[in-house]
Order: structure tokens, then C-alpha cells, then sequence
């Protein structure tokens, strides 16, 4: 058995990530019945998840015969991504003796390690032994295993050395006098600069500095060139990418330095940015990594990064295309046509279900702008560029739904605001249209969607919900309060622009500024998603707001988590009863986040496995819900999902004026001991005398729990901090359990 070699010095014994070749079914994996392992082939590797430590023992041990033919390499490798301080035992027997490796305890990034080979010819069986590190639920996976020879990848990597930031016959050299004008006009002429630059004079004047003088101050920071390689990273998105590209981020900077270079007048600011342009179109592969362009492997990552490629260099031939000589520009051209629009094209024709999601309009700013920019000089591309209008709309049509909703919430609702109306507004100024003439009805009608995750938290945007953050991006922000200029779109949009102190820090969203009213609505004190499924509440309590928001769900939605009745509860500027969101999916983190013990939820315990519901769950989950600006209650049946752990589960809200709040919980378990009631926050928690107090800077909660609750408070992981979890045990299969939660603004 010969490895499948994917360049000049490395090969792949393993592939793990693409399911039609993964070897798994022939590996020997160790029974963990007792500590709830599970290991199944995912999207991009073999995931594991274990729902304890061990009492003894390995929490993962795998095995697989092998005879591979190794003389041509002097190492072996494999990429994993381990749990946080699991430790990683790799056995080789060979045909010259064993070769063991233990790891240092594991971090929070993707590791590849390396094995010695010492001569061996053939490689004839692999174990992989993780021991558990911390207690508890703990979940990672790998990607694939390899061997290298080390003096060929030296030669291999040095082939990118040859690039500088001179690029002779490409670009004008830096004595070129550029005048400072757009090439294109795709996003922004000269008459809308001249207005933009008063602005930001003005800005200046009274702030000493604005978000595009700190861009220009962090511009030199990197030499683009020297991030030429084989592969394109996903922005900073380490799952796909090899562990000696960690941090090498070519995309993103390049049409902000030369925006920058353009309303700062900036020469050499200008043509740096089209040094980015040159660096990306000198990558040999706009894709992630090798595991996307594997021999004879069908697995791609879909075109997210030649997208963003696409889009990038787009806007950077229009920024700074005085720049470029027609040898430059015509190479990034073709690049564009080759490279990024073919493979966009690709992926619309070959996956359907990119209609129903978020990636069709996540692929259409690549896709819109490179069709506007080279229908300029080949005029045949103009079907391209309106078969790409009708794509995008006919996906945001099937994507938000009849209430306005969104089923993969508020963070992948940039894929409608920025994503969509990026293209959207390019369009429109290509056929000299205006802009709201091009949105599609369905965009129009998500003012109850803005208010329903609204976040009344000082320190955030919106609801993280589903795989949210906190904070959305000004594009996504300005579109959207620009097409509804009467909705929450404004509040949101208004409080985001005070991050940059009202100077919008994007091109498009110092367009649309003017067209947005200085003055957002009210809240709205409550709102019910009929086909979404969530509910909402927000009410006066003396002079803050009280926000209460319960999940629910529409049948099979995606990027979802395992949360159905989960609830949120704002006051007084903070999060008391919090949605952790997601993290960056690069990290184990982000999938134990989807989990039922991360969210405010009632959980069963004593069970083998982790108790969990479906997910995505494939039924509508809608509570019976009132509202007005005083009272609100609310009722939910949530055992569908759930059928080997509960059966019968009803959570009822019950809030007759802002500061008081009862939870009913009424349930009857099929197996364990009991159930956990759950409320997460990253809020100081005390406990005295039976009574839970939960302080904020300016109130408080008070949680009286149900009186057989044995109490403790857990502390979870996050990347950027502690989650804190109270917990209340009932260890009784069945019950009716009143959780009574009374708030007061009465701070430290």
C-alpha cells in the first residue's frame, strides 16, 4: 500500500476528512460505554466526544493494521485537534521496531505532530491513545495522518521566496503620482469620495483620529509577499489550513489599506494595497488547503474562499487601479474568471441546498463584483452578472422566512445584509438603479426579526443565538436600516456606530449613512416569530429595560443548538441569563457551546450518554405566548426531540409585572436519576441560605429555587472568559418545579 503523495515532499496515509475515503470503518476503536465515547465520520475529519473522564484508562484508543510503504519519508504526521489538556499517545510498529510519541498536553489550537521514522520501510499498524485531560463533557477530532520528508519541504516552502514588494512589470513603481480616483466606480466615484473625505475632516478634527488613520497606522505591519504560499487561509479559520500556516492571514487587509490609501491620499498606503492583490493572485490555490485539492478526493470546502478572493482583489483593482499595469491587471483578471468565478459557478450548479442556506449569498459579493468589474472589458459577461442578481434573490426569498425570520440567527444574517445587499448595492449602481429598487420583498419584511434580537446589553448588538456573537458588522447594519429605516435595524445599527464613534468603518456603510434616520424607534414591548418560533419581551423597570427572550424553532433549522426553551434575560445594560453563542469553529469549544448544559435549559442526569435533543431538531417549536408592556407569560410543550430521555416535558413563563418572573417546569424522565435546571451568565453568582443572588453593576436577580433543589455553581470554559452555571438538582424522575426569580435595580 503506497501513501498518495500532495506534493513534492508530503503524503497522506489517512484522510479522515473526506468521507469517501476515510478509513474508519477499519479501525479498532476501544468501547467507552461507561464514559459515553462516541466517534463518528463529520464534514472534515473523524470527530470525538466523551461525556466524562474515565475512572481509569484512555478516554479514546483507536487501531488499524496497516502496510505502508514509507521509505521515501523520514516522519510521520498527524493533524489533530485534541481536547484542552488531553494528552496524545502515538504508537508505530514498524518493520524496524516501534516508534512511540507522547504529547505535551494539548492547547487550544490544531496541532500537527510529528513521529520519527528512524530508517523504517514499512509502517504496519497506528494506535492513537488520548488521555482525557479536565473532568466533564469534552469533545475534538482529527484530520488526517501523513508522512513528510523534512529536507524536501525546506525545498518545497522556498519556491514562494521569489516574490518582493517591487513587482516589476505589474505594478507602477512607488514614484507613480496616482490621481486618487476609483478605476470602477463599483462601490464609490470620485464626487462621493470628495463628500466622504469632508467627513472624515471633520471627524478628525474633533477626534484626532478615526478607524481609517488606526488602519493606516497598522498597515506596515505585515509584507503581504511574504504571505504567498500554496493555499489562501480562511481568514483566521485553522481547521482546514496546515499548522505552519497558522496566522498567515492574507485576506482581509488589502481593500482596507487601500480605501484608506485612497481617502487619506496616501501613495504609499494605495500601492501597498495593490501589492495585496498581486500577493493573493500569486497563491497557487484560492482554497483553504490541501485537503481540498487532494488527489483523487472529491471533498471541497465549498468557494468561501475563493469568494472572498474574488471580492478582494475586485475592490482593489477599483480602489487603487491606477496602480496596475495592464500585464497585472490582465493577470488578476483571468485569475478572477479561472480561479474564482469558475469554481462560484461550480458550487451553484452542483449543491442545490446552497439556495436554502446562507452560503449562496455568502459566495455572491465574490461572484457580483468580479462579473461588474469584467463585463467592463468582455462584454459577454453581462449574463453572468444578472444570472448572479437572480441566484441571490432567489436564496434570500427561500432563506428569511414568511415572519421575516431567520433560521440560522443573527450573526449568519449577515449572509442577508452584508452578504446580499454588498452585491446587491453594486448591482444597482452598475445599471444605474436605485438601490432600494433592487432589494428583494423578503429583505423588506425582517423588522420583527431586528427586534425580536435586539440585545438590550450595553455591551452588544444582538442576542448571540444559534451560531451568533454579540456584535454584527456595519455593512449588514447600514443595509438593513437603510431598507427599513422605521425598525430595530436603526437601534442596532446606531449602537454598533458608536464603537467608531458615528464614523462608519466600512465604504459601503459610509454610503448609506445619510439614508439612515439619526433617531431609532422604541422597542417594540412584545414579539412573536410564528414561524421562526421564538418569543419576545421588553418592558420598563423604573429607568432600564427588562428583555426576555425564549427560543424556539422552526422544523430543521440549521446552525442551530440544542437549546428549545432555552430563555435570555437582559436588565439593567447586562445578561443575566445568557446564550453563550458560538467561538471560533476552529476550537472543540464551539461544538460543546451547541450543548443543552451550556444553555437554560432542564436536563436529564445519571444517564450513560449525554442526554441531548435532536439537532437539528425536525420539529416547529412555537410557545403559546402574550404580551404587552406590563405583563407577559408564555408555554411550551419541548419533549419532541427528546424522546429516549423525556416523556413529558412543559416550561411555562409566567411574568405579571418586569421585576417578577416564575418558571414552571412540569417533566417525567424515561431514564436517569433526575433533572438539572440550568441558568448560565458571566455575572458574579452567591448563594445563601437556599437564595441565589446574581449581581450586576447596576441590579440584580434574586432566585429562589424549588425547595428539594440541592444547589452548586459550575465554571465552564469560553475563549474570552468564564461561563458561570447554577445548576438546582432534583433527583426525582417526575415533578412540577417552580423556579421564582424577582430583579431589583439596586446595584453594588
Amino acid at each position: 500500500m503506497n501513501p498518495t503523495p500532495f506534493n513534492d515532499a508530503e503524503a497522506i496515509i489517512e484522510p479522515f476528512w473526506d468521507p469517501q475515503l476515510s478509513g474508519l470503518k477499519q479501525w479498532t476503536i476501544r468501547p467507552g460505554k461507561k464514559h459515553g465515547l462516541s466517534v463518528s465520520q463529520n464534514w472534515c475529519w473523524v470527530n470525538f466526544e466523551w461525556a466524562r473522564r474515565p475512572a481509569r484508562g484512555s478516554a479514546l484508543t483507536m487501531t488499524r493494521r496497516f502496510n505502508i510503504a514509507c521509505s521515501s519519508y523520514d516522519q510521520a504526521v498527524i493533524s489533530v485537534m485534541p481536547p484542552e489538556q488531553s494528552v496524545l499517545t502515538i504508537i508505530l510498529d514498524t518493520d524496524r521496531g516501534t516508534r512511540t510519541f507522547r504529547s505535551k498536553p494539548a492547547g487550544t489550537r490544531k496541532q500537527e505532530h510529528t513521529i520519527p521514522l528512524h530508517g523504517a520501510q514499512i509502517i504496519r499498524r497506528i494506535t492513537l491513545s488520548l488521555d482525557a485531560g479536565r473532568d466533564g463533557v469534552a469533545c475534538g477530532w482529527i484530520n488526517w495522518i501523513g508522512l513528510q520528508h523534512r529536507a524536501a519541504l525546506r525545498r518545497h516552502e522556498a519556491l514562494w521566496d521569489r516574490f518582493d514588494a517591487r513587482w516589476d512589470r505589474y505594478l507602477e513603481p512607488p514614484a507613480f503620482k496616482p490621481s486618487f480616483t476609483p478605476a470602477y466606480g463599483l462601490l464609490i466615484n470620485h464626487t462621493e469620495l470628495t463628500a466622504i473625505r469632508r467627513r472624515h475632516d471633520r471627524h478628525l478634527a474633533r477626534y484626532k483620529t478615526s478607524p481609517w488613520l488606526e488602519i493606516a497606522r497598522r498597515a506596515g505591519t505585515v509584507v503581504p509577499e511574504t504571505r504567498i504560499r500554496d493555499f489562501v487561509n480562511f481568514w483566521s479559520d485553522t481547521r482546514y489550513c496546515r499548522e505552519r500556516d497558522h496566522g498567515n492571514e492574507l485576506l482581509i487587509r488589502g481593500p482596507q489599506i487601500a480605501f484608506a490609501g485612497l481617502l487619506l491620499k496616501d501613495p504609499g498606503l494605495l500601492r501597498l494595497g495593490a501589492r495585496y492583490a498581486m500577493s493573493l493572485g500569486m497563491c497557487a490555490n484560492w482554497d483553504d488547503g490541501m485537503i481540498c485539492r487532494f488527489p483523487g478526493s472529491t471533498f471541497e470546502h465549498r468557494s468561501f474562499v475563493q469568494s472572498l478572493c474574488v471580492e478582494e482583489i475586485s475592490l482593489i483593482l477599483d480602489m487603487a487601479g491606477e496602480y496596475f499595469t495592464p500585464l497585472g491587471r490582465d493577470h488578476l483578471m483571468r485569475r478572477i474568471a479561472e480561479e474564482g468565478l469558475a469554481s462560484i459557478q461550480f458550487n451553484a450548479w452542483k449543491h442545490e441546498y446552497i439556495f436554502n442556506c446562507n452560503q449562496m449569498a455568502w459566495f455572491t459579493p465574490g461572484r457580483m463584483l468580479g462579473s461588474c468589474l469584467l463585463e467592463r472589458h468582455w462584454p459577454r459577461v453581462r449574463h453572468h452578472t444578472e444570472q448572479a442578481r437572480r441566484d441571490l434573490v432567489e436564496s434570500l426569498q427561500k432563506t428569511i422566512l414568511p415572519d421575516g425570520g431567520y433560521d440560522e440567527g443573527p450573526t449568519y444574517f449577515t449572509c442577508v445584509g452584508h452578504r446580499g445587499g454588498l452585491p446587491l448595492y453594486v448591482y444597482a449602481r452598475a445599471r444605474k438603479r436605485p438601490f432600494r429598487s433592487v432589494l428583494p420583498p423578503a429583505m423588506r419584511r425582517t423588522a420583527s426579526f431586528a427586534e425580536l434580537v435586539a440585545s438590550t446589553d450595553e455591551a452588544q448588538d444582538a442576542i448571540p443565538i444559534c451560531d451568533g456573537r454579540m456584535t454584527l458588522d456595519q455593512n449588514t447594519l447600514s443595509v438593513m436600516a437603510s431598507a427599513l429605516p422605521h425598525s430595530a435595524w436603526v437601534r442596532i445599527y446606531r449602537r454598533a456606530l458608536k464603537r467608531t464613534r458615528d464614523l462608519p468603518d466600512t465604504p459601503l456603510a459610509l454610503q448609506l449613512d445619510a439614508h439612515i434616520p439619526l433617531r431609532p424607534p422604541p422597542p417594540v414591548p412584545f414579539v412573536r416569530m410564528r414561524v421562526m418560533g421564538p418569543v419576545a419581551s421588553t418592558r420598563r423597570l423604573g429607568d432600564t429595560w427588562v428583555k426576555l427572550f425564549i427560543m424556539g424553532n422552526h422544523a430543521n433549522a440549521g446552525h442551530t443548538h440544542e437549546d428549545k426553551g432555552s430563555f435570555v434575560l437582559e436588565f439593567a445594560g447586562q445578561t443575566f441569563a445568557m446564550d453563550p453563542g458560538t467561538c471560533d469553529y476552529s476550537s472543540p469549544l464551539a461544538g460543546e457551546l451547541k450543548h443543552c448544559e451550556r444553555h437554560n435549559m432542564l436536563v436529564p442526569y445519571g444517564t450513560e450518554q449525554r442526554p441531548h435533543p435532536s439537532c437539528p431538531l425536525p420539529h416547529d417549536i412555537v410557545p403559546r405566548a402574550h404580551g404587552d408592556a406590563r405583563r407577559f407569560s408564555a408555554i411550551v410543550e419541548l419533549a419532541n426531540g427528546w424522546e429516549p430521555f423525556y416523556q413529558r416535558w412543559t416550561r411555562h413563563w409566567d411574568s405579571p409585572t418586569p421585576d417578577t418572573l416564575i418558571i414552571r417546569d412540569t417533566y417525567r424522565i424515561r431514564q436517569g436519576t433526575g433533572v438539572e435546571f440550568f441558568w448560565n451568565t458571566r455575572l458574579p453568582i452567591s448563594v445563601e441560605n437556599g437564595r441565589v443572588t446574581i449581581q450586576g453593576t447596576r441590579g440584580r436577580v434574586r432566585i429562589t429555587p424549588p425547595p428539594q433543589a440541592e444547589i452548586r455553581v459550575d465554571e465552564l470554559p469560553l475563549l474570552d472568559g468564564i461561563q458561570r452555571r447554577l445548576v438546582f438538582r432534583i433527583p426525582a424522575p417526575a415533578g412540577v418545579l417552580l423556579t421564582h426569580i424577582q430583579l431589583d435595580t439596586r446595584g453594588n
